[in-house]
């Protein structure tokens, strides 16, 4: 059996988190007395009494179920739905006063002390251990291709990479401590103000390693070959030599300054100006203030892809722009300069011979790779290299030759990790730590713990699962929860790092399950809250929006499930069938009236990032039951664990939101104690138990408290969700 423990405390740290609230709802209603359709109830008829001893069942639709009647299920696997069971435990209180130093006690635990502190080892535990080393990532290059789907002035070079290429290796390796262990019923560092919960069934166990001062240190190089661009990088090459000579030139001469401007670069064209520079009475001159040099050749025209094939140049073609006038020239018939102010030629120092010398090489390397290849191979047929391959060699066109554009390299890749050389470890067994309330103004018998227990299966994996759930009640019914966040994909490094979808504050919180108005469900309430939230991690805008309506349902939860015939056979209520066991019949249907549905909206916004995590829930509660149906739905704009399941699920609705049916709770069973039963608190009085007396409590299954994300009864795991 499950004990709650509490311990009142003098002393404690406050989370390093605030939160500021910047409204209170367009619509709350708490502050009428008249609302609705005038329907209300006390809260305790309809949620529980956890003086009561409840047991309930539920049926549980999850994942792709969600959808699933009654009928349906049974219709397609022969059986009920997977059950859910929810327990209280009112039976049992514990509590502590702070000067009960003595439970802080550590006692040797002989049977597991290995090593020196013994006389049969004198060497200590050996243990086997191993590191995994990792290379670094990287990607082969496979192929250059030249982007023809883009504009033309966007046009450049895409690179054709590999996967990753990474190799790990793992590397075994003995350690060998002594081991030392004691038990106590708490352990020191949790000594804080306020009230502790402790499951009295669990042990909870902390080691403590002290290494040595010298680490056992691990290296490995790890050998590739990689393909990458050389060293040359042509594609990234900008051309320098804009009267096309191969050889390095200094400014074009200045001749006449036409414009009086001062200058010698201009060029200008008279009838753009309607100035007749040259006072020729001629208004069509093109007049160039410099010697617009020539390369002594008559070149040949600049190579271009023919992208339609019709044996002309155009605009959306690529070429090889040799002069740098930033177009296409056509072949020369004289020598000719390109239309433009050369001034000198930028080149780059580059030891071609590799004799110490650096020569000019008229280029320079900028940062986007769109210089268009030539291969001038053959000098007659030059030919653009839209792709270049692995090997690829080019020939410019002065006869200089550039073997493999992609090259092959050899290198080695050397990690190094240090491991801490273990000496001794000592672990310290202590009671498990349900929770923690700071709030002083809370008693140890305020709060109460209830129980879930369920199942799932995965391709004939069936996984049992459990949780708590803390309640307290003031003026409103309160959950205690370790408030949870939505972290997104980018935020961590490996889905191990961020439990079931979700981080979470360290110290338990009041959150509000149900408003009340005066302990009254009212129809028509409607609460609305809007806060930020600023954490280690990031800030949160969080919004809330509560709702209450009456409403009915009806769910497969009838008791009685068939009539006795008196011959050792049963009819069915639901299907008229006879069986001969009362179990093989499926359930009847039962309608619960007097329900208030309780509408819950909660959207979270990653400020900065803008990515948005959604739970909205739509719970049932019928009196004198409690919680008949639960359905809860999710959203999110970038999923934690699977990138591939962000945008999968559903169609968007009016807001343009997606919504994810996660689980379904629907009642099939509940039995209830009432407090107020005589001869229960005869046999089963509540009682006060001290911490002196945990250790000969019954054991409860052996189950601590987890960390989770919870909605009401709901627990939400994103390893859960599948397409």
């Amino acid at each position: 059996m499950t004990f709650v423990c509490c311990w009142l405390f003098e002393s404690c740290a406050e989370p390093e988190t605030s939160e500021e609230m910047v409204t209170s709802g367009p619509t709350t209603t708490l502050g009428s007395e008249n609302i609705g359709d005038g329907s209300n109830g006390l809260v305790d008829k309809y949620f529980y009494d956890f003086d009561d001893a409840i047991n309930a069942t539920f049926f549980m639709y999850g994942g792709s179920r969600f959808d699933y009647t009654y009928d349906k299920y049974r219709q397609i696997f022969n059986d009920d739905p997977p059950p859910m069971t929810m327990a209280n435990f009112p039976d049992h209180l514990l509590n502590v006063s702070p000067d009960s130093t003595h439970f802080l006690t550590r006692y040797t635990i002989d049977t597991l002390v290995v090593g020196g502190d013994t006389v049969t080892s004198e060497i200590g535990k050996i243990v086997p251990d191993s590191v995994q080393l990792f290379s670094s990532q990287f990607k082969n290059l496979e192929s250059i291709e030249w982007d023809l789907d883009a504009e033309p002035s966007l046009q450049r070079y895409r690179l054709r990479n590999s996967d990753w290429v990474q190799a790990d290796t793992m590397l075994y390796y003995s350690d060998t401590f002594d081991v030392v262990a004691y038990w106590a019923v708490l352990d020191t560092p949790l000594i804080q103000e306020g009230i502790l919960f402790v499951d009295s069934s669990e042990w909870r166990d902390t080691s403590y390693s002290f290494v040595k001062d010298d680490p056992i240190v691990f290296i490995n190089n790890f050998e590739f070959e990689r393909t990458q661009l050389s060293s040359d990088s042509l594609i990234f090459r900008i051309n320098t030599d804009c009267n096309d000579n191969n050889q390095w030139d200094g400014a074009e001469e200045g001749d006449t300054d036409y414009n009086g401007d001062g200058d010698n670069w201009d060029v200008l064209v008279e009838s753009i100006d309607n100035v007749d520079y040259n006072n020729d009475g001629d208004m069509e001159d093109i007049l160039y203030e410099f010697v617009d040099r020539g390369n002594g050749l008559l070149d040949p025209a600049e190579v271009y892809h023919d992208i339609d094939g019709n044996g002309e140049f155009d605009l959306n073609e690529p070429y090889e722009d040799r002069n740098c006038n930033d177009r296409w020239d056509d072949t020369e018939t004289d020598d000719m300069g390109n239309g433009m102010f050369d001034d000198t030629e930028q080149y780059t120092l580059v030891d071609v011979d590799g004799d110490g010398t650096e020569e000019k090489q008229l280029y320079l390397i900028g940062e986007v790779p769109n210089n268009l290849l030539v291969n001038w191979n053959n000098p007659e047929d030059p030919v653009v290299m839209l792709t270049v391959e692995l090997g690829d060699n080019l020939t410019d066109r002065w006869g200089n030759v550039y073997s493999d554009i992609i090259e092959t390299v050899n290198f080695i890749d050397s990690k190094r990790q240090d491991i801490g050389d273990i000496d001794s470890m000592v672990t310290l067994y202590t009671r498990q730590v349900v929770g923690h309330i700071t709030d002083e103004n809370r008693q140890p018998d305020d709060y109460y713990i209830t129980k879930t227990e369920w199942t799932t299966s995965n391709a004939g994996d069936v996984r049992r699962h459990y949780n708590y759930q803390i309640y307290s009640q003031d003026q409103h019914v309160n959950q205690l929860v370790y408030p949870s966040y939505f972290l997104p994909r980018g935020f961590y490094w490996s889905p191990n790092q961020i439990q079931n979808g979700f981080w979470h504050k360290e110290f338990l919180e009041n959150e509000i399950l149900y408003y009340t108005y005066n302990g009254l469900l009212r129809d028509g309430e409607q609460v609305d809250t809007a806060y930020y939230d600023t954490t280690d991690i990031a800030t949160y805008y969080i919004e809330k929006t509560f709702q209450v309506e009456t409403s009915q349902v009806t769910l497969p939860a009838a008791k009685v499930k068939a009539s006795d015939n008196g011959d050792g056979t049963w009819t069915c209520y639901r299907d008229d069938s006879v069986v001969t066991d009362v179990d093989n019949c499926a359930r009847a249907d039962t309608t619960f009236l007097d329900c208030f549905k309780i509408t819950h909206l909660l959207n979270m916004t990653m400020m900065g990032s803008g990515v948005e995590y959604g739970q909205r829930s739509y719970t049932w509660l019928a009196k004198d039951h409690g919680i008949v149906r639960s359905e809860l739905f999710l959203r999110w704009t970038e999923h934690p664990l699977d990138e591939s399941l962000s945008s999968v699920f559903g169609t968007p609705d009016s807001l343009g939101q997606i919504w994810v049916g996660y689980s379904r709770l629907d009642l099939a069973d509940i039995d209830i104690e009432r407090s107020g039963n005589v001869f229960r608190q005869l046999i089963s009085p509540p009682r006060t138990v001290h911490l002196n007396e945990l250790g000969v409590l019954p054991d409860f299954d052996f189950e601590p408290y987890k960390l989770s994300n919870q909605s009401g009864l709901q627990t939400i795991d994103f390893r859960e969700l599948t397409p």
